[in-house]
């Protein structure tokens, strides 16, 4: 089957687009503009976390975790990315960084040992930065403590890996160490997007990338492509998105840019250094990438996610979203954020406090908070309807009450705003609650959650350089107007 032509795919987004009626949520605090949207990843957010006994982390670790290892090492500082990262360290700061991981891991050796590990997911930074022996160093320390053979083993490439002379052998190290699934952050394959971004690959990277990886037998391959991008057109964006198809890839994660203060590219939003999509060309953007895929037979996975294939888009995007609150993702590394005991945390985001504290024999958790039932609850609710959507006699069963009787007023304004549906004992997102995802997880916060955020959050001098504005990824207590964006940037 033929993917819809740019004309086509660009009418029916058009055509799609005006069923979000933007005035309408805007006037409900129902949409987030662009500067202030932001998907869940935790909740309680970081912001509205204190200090936490690392010991409560092993109270009631679950019999199956997934495992996170955080790599915060990369050539090059993309605009766009607020993750932890130190830009080109020398090898015996990354040897330093190892040997801190596996004192970490001995930390949790006698709880965690005999556990079986569902997933387990190296990002960054930049996981392929490290050479071919400390790719060795990091499996065998690994190996040593967990079985990762009937696991699903992510690993994310930079496409800047395919100019590495032994590009080949560092992806067989992968592979022999038991990855089966390699994530490749593409975003765009326009070249002056690619500059502006200073993502420090070029598109023909990308293509011999992606070839030499089904030259090796790689089957389970997802790419990262993302819209609303500094000088991006809705051709461009198509012609990206057409472009990896002709590749044959089968699995995407498909997502909008989106601004943190700390980022270069939110200061270049704030100061028209560039011209970025507004609101109504992000929906289209994103309706004519919906229409492409389904035309293609791709279907939905977690919001954002795409696969062509019969299983899900990954098992460890199923486990996040689905697993409601029975799985444990047990992070390594700094600035990695886990669940474990009912308990979100986050370790130190910075380096160097990492280190220290990692080499001093402690459990390296920055912040941290203990889930209250009421937490359980809405945590619950946002992360599931992230994915297949709240069944709601599971709800019942799990907490013994109905969904009803503790979101009503919630499920009320969501569902006369056309953003949610019960069908069946399903409760899901629309197309235009898919579209306004941070605005409806806001809506599930609670109040004494919602006054920790802003408390903490009226405490930061300087939104640009401070570590919890940099490392919450949450869309509470963010700017309300591009004017006041534009006053905390200058």
């Amino acid at each position: 089957m033929r993917a819809p032509s740019y004309s086509e795919a660009l009418e029916f987004a058009i055509d799609r687009s005006y069923d979000i009626n933007l005035d309408m949520l805007r006037s409900r605090n129902l949409h987030l503009d662009m500067h202030n949207d932001y998907l869940v990843g935790t909740y309680p957010p970081l912001k509205a976390m204190g200090d936490l006994n690392a010991e409560k982390l092993l109270l009631q670790v679950s019999s199956s975790i997934d495992l996170y290892f955080h790599m915060p090492f990369c050539d090059q500082y993309c605009t766009f990315c607020h993750f932890a990262k130190e830009i080109n360290p020398s090898s015996g700061r990354v040897e330093r960084y190892l040997a801190a991981l596996d004192k970490e891991m001995s930390w949790s050796d006698a709880a965690l040992g005999g556990r079986a590990v569902e997933t387990a997911f190296f990002g960054g930074g930049t996981p392929s930065f490290l050479t071919n022996r400390q790719l060795e160093t990091l499996f065998g320390m690994i190996s040593r403590r967990f079985d990762l053979s009937k696991s699903e083993v992510s690993f994310e490439l930079h496409p800047s890996l395919a100019k590495q002379v032994d590009a080949a052998d560092r992806i067989s190290t992968l592979l022999r160490a038991g990855v089966n699934r390699f994530v490749l952050g593409v975003q765009s394959l326009d070249p002056s997007i690619l500059r502006i971004l200073n993502r420090g690959h070029h598109v023909d990277e990308v293509v011999q990338l992606v070839k030499l990886l089904n030259e090796m037998g790689v089957q389970n391959l997802s790419l990262d492509l993302m819209y609303g991008l500094p000088q991006q057109t809705l051709r461009s964006w198509y012609d990206s998105l057409i472009g990896l198809l002709d590749m044959g890839i089968e699995k995407f994660n498909v997502f909008p840019l989106m601004f943190k203060s700390t980022d270069p590219v939110a200061r270049h939003l704030a100061s028209g250094r560039y011209q970025f999509a507004g609101a109504k060309e992000r929906i289209i953007m994103h309706f004519m990438a919906e229409h492409i895929l389904t035309k293609l037979g791709y279907r939905h996975g977690p919001i954002f996610y795409w696969s062509k294939q019969s299983q899900p888009h990954s098992i460890q995007q199923s486990r996040k979203y689905d697993s409601w609150n029975d799985n444990n993702l047990v992070p390594f590394g700094v600035a990695g954020f886990g669940y474990m005991s009912q308990c979100q945390f986050y370790n130190e985001a910075d380096l160097d406090r990492y280190l220290y504290r990692v080499e001093a024999g402690e459990k390296p958790v920055w912040k941290g908070v203990v889930l209250s039932q009421d937490d359980l609850m809405r945590r619950t609710v946002m992360f599931a309807l992230r994915s297949s959507g709240v069944l709601l006699s599971r709800f019942e069963r799990e907490f013994g009450v109905s969904i009803e009787k503790c979101f009503g007023r919630e499920l009320e304004l969501l569902n006369a705003a056309g953003l949610i549906c019960i069908s069946n004992g399903l409760l899901s997102l629309t197309a235009a609650g898919t579209i306004n995802s941070g605005a409806v997880s806001l809506l599930f916060f609670s109040n004494n959650i919602l006054e920790r955020v802003a408390y903490n959050d009226s405490r930061i001098r300087d939104k640009r350089t401070d570590l919890l504005e940099k490392h919450d990824y949450s869309p509470a207590a963010r700017y309300g107007s591009s004017a006041e964006m534009q006053v905390a940037f200058r």
